[in-house]
């Protein structure tokens, strides 16, 4: 493996990333405005209504979601969320240097943008689903001290860290090749760590089935790209034996959920397709408000 591979895979933590955006004013901006987006479309529309109710609070379990197996063990996969795209920020920078800034400033600010996208429903009505009530871990004490858990579709886990694999999939193949850098196995690494945070979060009951098959046809609307063969793989792939997931799921069930996955995508497909010019929030709305008592 070349040193430019070694260093595009290492594990950069927060630190390196924050100093990078910090000390160039481009990427400053980008990440200012990326922090005051997710404040107000992700935070405060969940934290004002914990205080005020002013918004419906739908759960939107389906009873797939009972047999899914909770595991306090992947609350460490699940908060890598952020790291994952910071570190790929970052090892973009280290890869193709100053050249790259332009492209990371409107990384940051694809990012951001899902977080708007998001709360343009978070605002008009919150999901949630049942999760348990004790803290197993310290990892799991600090996701319920900082989530209410009411923005549950579309999932900002599943939008973060797919968008992300297909950001970085686009910022690496408009640069020049790099001697001694695999870009194919880095994209495809991003890729897997999707797939893996995708998993965790039904495992750590912080999303229903039917959240992650919302935020598949979400995904669409904001990546173009995210369809036909490259969105059903991606499908597929979710609890695929022999991936090497630290657990399993009886294959029966695994399909099922998959299944599942892909009736949600599709019949919101169906439903945007109907009336395109409508936009892309009326069908995700119709779908949580079928769930409303």
């Amino acid at each position: 493996m070349g040193h430019m591979e070694r260093t595009s895979m290492a594990k950069v933590g927060y630190a390196r990333p924050v100093a990078l955006a910090l000390t160039r004013p481009t990427l400053t901006v980008a990440a200012l405005r990326l922090v005051i987006e997710a404040l107000r479309s992700f935070f405060l529309p969940q934290f004002e209504n914990v205080l005020f109710r002013r918004r419906p609070v739908v759960n939107v379990d389906h009873p797939l979601d009972a047999c899914v197996p909770f595991d306090p063990g992947y609350s460490k996969k699940y908060l890598e969320f952020v790291k994952l795209w910071i570190g790929s920020f970052y090892s973009i920078w280290r890869l193709y240097g100053r050249q790259s800034i332009p492209g990371l400033a409107s990384y940051v600010d694809s990012i951001g943008a899902l977080y708007a996208e998001a709360g343009r429903v978070y605002r008009k009505a919150h999901t949630t689903t049942t999760r348990p009530s004790a803290n197993y871990n310290l990892r799991f004490a600090l996701i319920h001290a900082t989530d209410p858990h009411l923005n549950c579709i579309p999932s900002l886990h599943v939008l973060v860290v797919t968008g992300n694999w297909m950001l970085a999939e686009s910022l690496v193949g408009s640069m020049p090749p790099l001697p001694g850098f695999d870009a194919q196995a880095w994209i495809d690494s991003l890729r897997g760590e999707a797939l893996a945070i995708t998993e965790s979060v039904l495992f750590m009951k912080q999303h229903s089935v039917n959240c992650v098959g919302a935020s598949l046809y979400c995904l669409r609307r904001f990546f173009p790209r995210f369809e036909g063969e490259r969105a059903d793989a991606f499908v597929r792939d979710l609890f695929a034996e022999g991936r090497g997931a630290p657990r399993s799921l009886d294959p029966e069930l695994a399909e099922r959920l998959r299944c599942r996955m892909r009736e949600i995508r599709d019949d919101l497909e169906g439903a945007y397709a109907a009336h395109p010019d409508r936009g892309w929030r009326p069908p995700i709305m119709r779908f949580i408000m079928s769930y409303a008592d």
